[in-house]
């Protein structure tokens, strides 16, 4: 019997090639645990992002347009609402950035289309997504950046907590960078500069996006009236960075498995950290709009009255549970409930729906 040498080598760490490609960029150093990340999500030809497949109950995680079109239909009602309180503008264009392959867009247009045949008929979609365009023809799909629209919404459903952070680690001296370098078998982590970071935590790890601000200040500018509609795992930034939270939020999504390893299943599995809604909502005051929230997702569901959805399916049972058990899933408090929702709105009156107090 002869045994062979069967260690796949880089394989076992996630895509070969995209493994190779971040090393060479490491060139023998180490790049900060940013870079790392936009690589391993966002390279150009091997990045996780540029994979079809990664949502839904075969790919690594679910997000809410997939559970069920309630999610989409309880939007779409939420842009009819803005709609008519701005006198029901024609076109409204209802942009989405990172769309990816269209479910929150077909739902949110086959509701105006069976609801509202006006609203329908002056909806102009626009699907922000560069990597994995969908083929709904009614939709607009477009790459960044893309023209500002007069009246409309800009819907965004977990956006920010994709987007590459910077890692650091509080030490006695202040916060230090985590750099990510090639040992020659496997990734590892070494200690950067320390850095300035205003309230940074004394002791453990955090994250910092520094792209969330600006890219909210760009989705504010995207209409002259109208609203913005965000749903993102996050918190305000003093329980973002609370003092028992010694290992940041930073985690890893690979076949339905959350973990904490950043540095196995590279380009096969997702990244995310919790935003920072403090500076979102900052970005939404700073570019002139109202802000409102945050609240849960449960929250902001149970207030614009989905449950209804599933008590008017009593007439057809398998419908009437399908709609209840995707009304558990969009509103678990251990799992899409505890999204948080927050809004901007210029040149409306009164609170929009979903963020009035609960009775």
């Amino acid at each position: 019997m002869m045994a062979l040498d069967l260690d796949p080598g880089r394989a076992a760490l996630g895509n070969p090639r995209l493994i190779a490609a971040i090393v060479a960029e490491m060139d023998g150093g180490a790049i900060p645990f940013q870079r790392f990340m936009e690589l391993a999500l966002y390279h150009p030809e091997h990045g996780y992002y540029r994979k079809r497949g990664r949502i839904g109950r075969q790919g690594d995680f679910l997000t809410s347009p997939v559970i069920h079109p309630m999610f989409g239909w309880a939007v779409a009602g939420w842009c009819r609402e803005v709609w008519e309180r701005l006198g029901r503008p024609s076109p409204f264009t209802i942009f989405e950035p990172g769309a990816g392959e269209g479910h929150l867009a077909r739902a949110v247009l086959d509701w105006a289309e069976g609801r509202d045949p006006a609203f329908a008929a002056v909806v102009r979609y626009v699907a922000i997504e560069p990597n994995s365009p969908g083929d709904d023809p009614r939709v607009s799909w477009q790459a960044p950046p893309v023209a500002p629209a007069d009246a409309g919404v800009v819907v965004a459903n977990e956006l920010f907590d994709a987007f590459p952070v910077r890692l650091f680690e509080g030490t006695p001296r202040g916060p230090v960078e985590v750099y990510v370098r090639w040992d020659g078998e496997r990734f590892v982590e070494e200690r950067g500069p320390v850095a300035t970071i205003d309230d940074a935590p004394a002791e453990g790890r955090f994250e910092v996006n520094p792209a969330a601000y600006p890219a909210m200040t760009s989705l504010c500018g995207l209409v002259e009236r109208g609203a913005v509609l965000v749903f993102d795992y996050g918190y305000p930034q003093e329980e973002l960075w609370a003092p028992w939270r010694t290992q940041g939020t930073l985690l890893c999504f690979y076949r339905h498995t959350a973990h904490e390893n950043p540095y196995i299943h590279v380009g096969e599995q997702d990244l995310t950290a919790h935003v920072n809604l403090s500076e979102l909502l900052a970005a939404i005051d700073d570019a002139g709009m109202q802000a409102w929230g945050p609240v849960s997702q449960r929250e902001f569901l149970y207030s614009i009255g989905l449950p209804g959805l599933v008590e008017a399916a009593r007439g057809d049972l398998q419908e009437y549970f399908t709609r209840r058990r995707a009304l558990e899933q969009l509103t678990d408090g251990a799992g899409l409930g505890r999204i948080r929702v927050i809004a901007g709105t210029r040149d409306i009156d009164g609170t929009p729906p979903g963020f009035e107090p609960l009775p």
